[in-house]
């Protein structure tokens, strides 16, 4: 395995030093350096002197000094995979989101909801260290493309309203699952799609709360569908996207008839919560075979056991191809067990989509 070599810049002395003791102790990665954004004078001799493998970057809102270096350095040395820090905090999540969009590969929440107090050293070896092992595996051509996903979305051209005219589809749910990679992926997929979509959508994507909350609100600035936050036992409908709030898994059931979300606080799986497996999981009770799941860009084993739910169901899996992934590790994991019915690039994605739904008509076996 590749040895990392992992600059630190963070605001907080603490965190750098926490950060530092934990990268250092790690005998996958090396400790390049590490630094308070008030010891470094020039950003870009920085870089150039530590050549770093990877960057841990501590931002604290969008409009600050350690954004502009954010820009500078995507600018400047764009083959440099960026991991972001911010505060779990709407502002944090405003500042993630940005630097997602930006082309950062990641975002780690460094402070706890409440007291905004430094989150215990368990957090970071849980959720920062895997990030940076994954960083040999990454689409570099990604990060040095420098695109944004802003204009992405601006070169999208969505799929027809009237594509679903005199339709009758056997797909009735659509699930979308993501991980490292997946956010970006997921604006672009969204605004894609046409809001004429005759199923509903739930999201699962690995994040926290509050952070979800911003997610849904941005999500539904840029697309036709109706986007909103899952709230517990909301009913299912056709165009609407239900993005799976931080710290709940959720649930398709039947109650009096009608088909709705349940949310509830089970223990995390494979480390995540909420969880792909889960959700996969309970559609089988629900919507049998007459599922498609989507899998985006990211890593570890969330998804591959409700992958094979779907498929001994009956359901549909399609993913996300490798050129176009940031972290091609949980796709290519879905494809090597022969679980899937297609790849494509992004930009591919939401005509692929829309297209195995009005299919799915022709192919229903009474």
């Amino acid at each position: 395995m590749e040895n990392v070599n992992v600059l630190i810049i963070e605001p907080n002395q603490t965190l750098v030093n926490t950060l530092a003791e934990i990268i250092d102790n790690d005998k996958d990665l090396l400790l390049g350096g590490a630094f308070t954004t008030g010891q470094v004078e020039d950003f870009n001799a920085l870089i150039s002197e530590h050549n770093p493998g990877a960057l841990v970057l501590g931002i604290d809102k969008t409009e600050s000094k350690e954004m502009d270096f954010f820009d500078q350095l995507r600018a400047d040395f764009p083959h440099i995979p960026v991991l972001v820090m911010t505060p779990h905090s709407r502002i944090g999540a405003v500042t993630a989101l940005t630097a997602l969009k930006k082309g950062a590969i990641e975002y780690i929440i460094k402070t706890t909801t409440l007291s905004g107090s430094i989150l215990p050293d368990e957090h970071f070896k849980g959720r920062l260290i895997p990030v940076l092992k994954a960083v040999p595996r990454l689409n570099r051509n990604l990060l040095i493309a420098r695109s944004f996903v802003d204009d992405s979305i601006k070169s999208v051209q969505p799929v027809s309203n009237d594509f679903f005219n005199n339709a009758e589809n056997r797909i009735k749910l659509l699930v979308i699952a993501g991980c490292l990679g997946g956010v970006p992926s997921l604006y672009i997929l969204l605004a894609s799609l046409p809001e004429s979509l005759p199923v509903p959508v739930i999201v699962v994507q690995h994040m926290p709360e509050i952070y979800t909350t911003v997610l849904a609100e941005q999500l539904n600035e840029i697309t036709g569908l109706n986007v909103v936050e899952t709230t517990d036992g909301i009913d299912l409908k056709p165009g609407t996207v239900y993005i799976t709030p931080g710290k709940y898994h959720a649930s398709t059931r039947t109650i009096m008839g009608k088909k709705v979300i349940t949310l509830h606080h089970g223990p995390k799986i494979h480390g995540f919560r909420p969880s792909i497996d889960v959700l996969l999981q309970s559609t089988q009770n629900t919507y049998q075979g007459n599922v498609l799941a989507v899998y985006l860009s990211g890593g570890g084993n969330d998804g591959i056991d409700g992958a094979k739910v779907i498929d001994f169901a009956g359901g549909q899996i399609i993913v996300q191809n490798k050129n176009s992934s940031l972290l091609s590790d949980l796709p290519w994991k879905i494809e090597s067990l022969g679980l899937h019915e297609g790849s494509y690039p992004i930009d591919r994605l939401g005509y692929e989509i829309s297209k195995k739904i009005k299919a799915g008509a022709y192919n229903t076996v009474y």
